[in-house]
């Protein structure tokens, strides 16, 4: 390397003119624009970068133009000053990488590493608009450990390599994220000295809900149980599930039971609250939501009454109202992939955008309709069961009577059964203390 520009000072290059040297190594130097603000990368044209610019790139994928000067060619592009720097150098040029400048490397260093198997990965050049360059062969000494922890932690040091070690410096970036990462540099993560409970699929219950019961099991409890087989097959966790059906029905009881099975931290949104009267602040809010749970993925973003906010866009929807779905949209839309699981409910599915029910933003859309009396009846013995009770021989009857009615209903009269013996001094609930609860439960649409 020279120390000096390669080209002469106010040299004209198809974009600008040469200034002075900025930095430079195997195979490149990047100088400055004499008459602007940003650099020119300038590749030796038999050099290793510029082959992996053909080679990663393509001859119509890249910015570059053929450049010749004092009997020698070069490959030469004009980029901003903060868009090119060495791997190596990531670190000290910009401070802690965040969320997507950790993705961004990751993607492109794997992808190097794999056209280029024995590249000097810290020696390479990255551009951050397409990717990085191989600059030169690895020795023996390359230290890919040392390297990929400097970059997530920008030089500072930590004495375990383990996630947790890892986000208590940078805590910007998700487990998910941080795993990638080091994966892609062939390091190993130690285990977390802090776990969280085993999720066991087994044990998970929805009385009276056989089939949403088995659906959040099969989708949702298993996969996130076993990660790895599901991703070895490529089975990715949903990025949303929607339950709709009408009010009392048991949606939200749905949710809090798969949050208390699945044990990971829960964000909630409940969008029928959240409106503001100032533009923006529910995107905002939003965006929020989402950060928080990347930062403490696996984690569940729960959102009551979605169709408050993710109503249909129409011609004469508010801008920001269009803004805030089409926030939410993106979000949804790259939830699993930040170990995000998005559930949301509604009581009013057609009310709903189209967009919001699509594949690959709410993958399953599951019914949660009243009970019939099968249904009742399981959800009866569970309460039951749950409390001090002798034998109810009018239980049977007590389902039907109770068929169609909300979810809610149900848990009411148990309730109020309950309330009922206590007063009365007893020690147990009996067929008197629920037929009464009946009497007192209000009539509503479908009377008892």
């Amino acid at each position: 390397m020279s120390g000096f520009p390669w080209l002469p000072l106010g040299t004209r290059l198809p974009h600008g003119t040469v200034g002075r040297l900025s930095f430079e190594g195997p195979g490149y130097q990047v100088v400055e624009d004499r008459m602007g603000q940003g650099v020119h990368l300038l590749l030796e044209s038999n050099g290793l970068a510029a082959t992996g610019v053909q080679r990663l790139l393509g001859p119509a994928g890249h910015p570059f133009e053929a450049f010749g000067f004092g009997g020698k060619n070069y490959l030469v592009a004009p980029f901003r000053s903060d868009e090119v720097a060495a791997v190596h150098e990531v670190p000290k040029r910009f401070g802690l990488p965040t969320s997507g400048d950790v993705t961004l490397l990751a993607a492109s260093i794997k992808r190097l590493r794999a056209e280029f198997p024995d590249i000097d990965v810290g020696s390479a050049l990255l551009v951050r608009t397409f990717g990085a360059l191989p600059t030169q062969a690895a020795t023996s000494g390359q230290d890919l450990r040392a390297l990929a922890l400097d970059i997530l932690l920008a030089g500072t040091r930590v004495a375990r390599t383990d996630v947790e070690s890892i986000r208590s410096i940078n805590s910007s970036l998700t487990p998910h994220e941080i795993e990638n990462f080091l994966a892609v540099f062939d390091v190993d993560v130690a285990p977390s000295s802090t776990s969280r409970a085993e999720i066991d699929p087994g044990a998970f219950a929805l009385p009276g809900r056989p089939e949403l019961e088995r659906f959040l099991r099969d989708y949702i409890l298993e996969p996130a149980r076993d990660p790895t087989r599901y991703a070895a097959l490529k089975v990715a966790m949903p990025n949303g599930v929607l339950l709709h059906g009408p009010t009392g029905s048991g949606k939200s009881h749905a949710v809090a039971k798969l949050v208390a099975a699945l044990g990971w931290p829960v964000i909630e949104l409940n969008l029928g609250k959240l409106g503001s009267p100032l533009a923006h602040q529910v995107t905002l809010a939003i965006r929020g939501a989402f950060d928080e749970a990347r930062r403490s993925a696996p984690a569940v973003v729960a959102i009551e009454e979605i169709d408050a906010m993710a109503g249909s866009r129409g011609p004469l929807t508010h801008d920001y109202k269009v803004e805030e779905v089409s926030e939410l949209l993106r979000m949804v839309e790259g939830a699993a992939t930040h170990n995000i699981l998005v559930i949301a409910t509604t009581n009013r599915i057609d009310a709903l955008d189209l967009a919001m029910r699509r594949k690959g933003r709410f993958d399953h859309v599951v019914e949660v309709g009243y009970p019939d009396a099968d249904e009742v009846h399981a959800v009866l013995r569970a309460l039951l069961d749950e409390r001090p009770h002798r034998d109810i021989q009018n239980l049977r009857e007590i389902s039907v009577r109770l068929a169609g009615r909300p979810m809610s209903d149900v848990v009411w009269v148990v309730n109020e059964a309950a309330r009922i013996a206590a007063r009365a001094g007893k020690e147990a609930i009996d067929d008197l203390d629920l037929l009464s609860a009946l009497k007192n439960l209000k009539r509503d649409r479908n009377p008892v």
